[in-house]
């Protein structure tokens, strides 16, 4: 099991920064093997990955998107495996399955071109940030899926199926987004997250 985290305020603040850590540190119970984020900076779409959780310092931004890995498939130690999957002005992060074809099966299956071998990239070939498309997506989706999507003008958009629980928590004006509940009590018993509904697409 992978773990995601994701971030959304209009007025960041450095304590914000500090609970997402706090939570990203947690979210490792989830896979040790990648680390790695995105956010927005000057308009711009930027992601930075790791193999050390340690190497991890995270900016002040409005919106971030966090992907820890546990490796069952793919060779962790080249970057390009690991998420977030960032194609074009896009980034996502998932846990799931999606596809378990090869890439060649895959991009003959949904008439794409792949630049990784990660079957997250098909919804971002498919469906971009297409709000319907991708709830639609996910919906027909016969595997697992918990995820979070953010592009380069800051649109957020995080949905989950049944298969993959996802948890949110708002707090202080911020919106904090990760896998499980227990991630967020460990972070601070007082924390009251609320889970996600399956099958819909959350703006935030």
């Amino acid at each position: 099991m992978c773990g995601i985290v994701g971030y959304s305020c209009e007025n960041p603040k450095q304590n914000h920064i500090q609970i997402l850590q706090d939570i990203i540190a947690e979210s490792s119970i989830r896979g040790i093997h990648s680390f790695g984020y995105s956010f927005v900076k000057d308009k711009k779409l930027i992601t930075r990955k790791y193999h050390d959780l340690k190497e991890i310092k995270l900016p002040l931004t409005n919106k971030l998107i966090y992907h820890n890995r546990y490796s069952t498939s793919g060779d962790f130690k080249n970057h390009k495996n690991n998420q977030p999957i960032h194609i074009d002005n896009m980034s996502l992060v998932f846990n799931g399955v999606i596809d378990m074809r090869t890439k060649k099966q895959m991009e003959s299956a949904y008439n794409i071109f792949m630049e990784t071998d990660n079957d997250g990239e098909i919804l971002i070939q498919r469906c971009g940030n297409d709000k319907k498309l991708i709830e639609r997506f996910v919906n027909d989706i016969r595997g697992s899926f918990a995820g979070i999507i953010l592009d380069e003008k800051e649109n957020l958009f995080v949905i989950r199926n049944k298969k993959r629980p996802c948890w949110i928590l708002e707090y202080d004006n911020a919106k904090f987004v990760a896998s499980t509940r227990d991630i967020f009590k460990r972070v601070d018993s007082a924390f009251s997250p609320k889970p996600l509904e399956a099958n819909k697409i959350y703006e935030i």
